[in-house]
């Protein structure tokens, strides 16, 4: 069992150090107590501007299990999806945010359930979020027109700190902010809405750096971008491809 984390990077010098740190603290004694099972940090920069690339690869001289790996063009956090999953080796993936909101010590409350077979796919639901009450009240609606037009049996689908069977995400393609969707996209792909479970997590205020969303854009595009995606999953844009030969 080896369990890949990916955090998708923007321009977050003033994070990744403890992010790193914490990340590594938190897998290493959970590498301890499950008889040295494997791990693996994959982070993924989409075309920072502030250096982040480089400190990751500096650190990676320090932490061996720290993987830097580069979006081949800007594509926000869907990006660093899809290329982070291209790049992770592990049974299990965590997806995470590289803000430090989501707690890294959080990450074993979401692998235990998938590691022990009771769940494929357990999502976290941010308990207290230390967010804009705009942002919140947009994130909220958003949650309940995911649930209306798409199968998504989890309450913060845009949570993006998720541990999944990386069976499911086997050469997948996302585009557009498909990352919002990735639940339903996976249902679609064989995953059943009855092994998917939520664990309730901390939540903390931003302390370095500013946020990448605006809610306003947010508001603007979400639904005719939740319409496109719909549309994508009922004509098979998503579907697993039998493998040549």
């Amino acid at each position: 069992m080896k369990v890949s984390i990916l955090t998708p990077i923007h321009n977050e010098t003033a994070n990744i150090p403890e992010l790193v740190e914490r990340i590594e603290k938190t897998m290493e004694a959970w590498r301890a107590a499950k008889d040295g099972r494997d791990w693996e940090h994959v982070a993924c920069d989409d075309l920072s501007t502030d250096g982040s690339l480089e400190l990751l690869r500096e650190l990676a001289a320090a932490h061996p299990r720290l993987k830097p790996v580069r979006n081949p063009r800007r594509s926000g956090q869907t990006g660093g999806f899809d290329t982070g999953f291209r790049h992770a080796t592990g049974d299990i993936i965590v997806t995470m945010d590289a803000d430090l909101q989501n707690l890294p010590e959080d990450i074993p409350l979401l692998v235990a359930p998938v590691e022990d077979g009771r769940l494929d796919l357990c999502n976290a639901i941010r308990m207290k979020r230390r967010h804009a009450g705009t942002l919140i009240a947009i994130s909220k609606l958003g949650n309940v027109l995911i649930r209306l037009l798409m199968t998504c049996p989890v309450s913060d689908a845009a949570s993006n700190f998720t541990a999944l069977r990386s069976s499911f995400v086997k050469d997948l393609t996302l585009i557009e902010n498909d990352h919002r969707y990735l639940i339903p996209i996976l249902v679609r792909r064989g995953l059943d809405p009855k092994r998917i479970g939520e664990a309730g997590t901390r939540h903390e205020a931003r302390r370095h750096g500013s946020s990448k969303y605006s809610a306003l854009r947010k508001a603007l595009t979400g639904f005719p971008e939740l319409l496109r995606c719909k549309k994508r999953l009922k004509t098979g844009f998503y579907d697993v491809r039998a493998s040549a030969g």
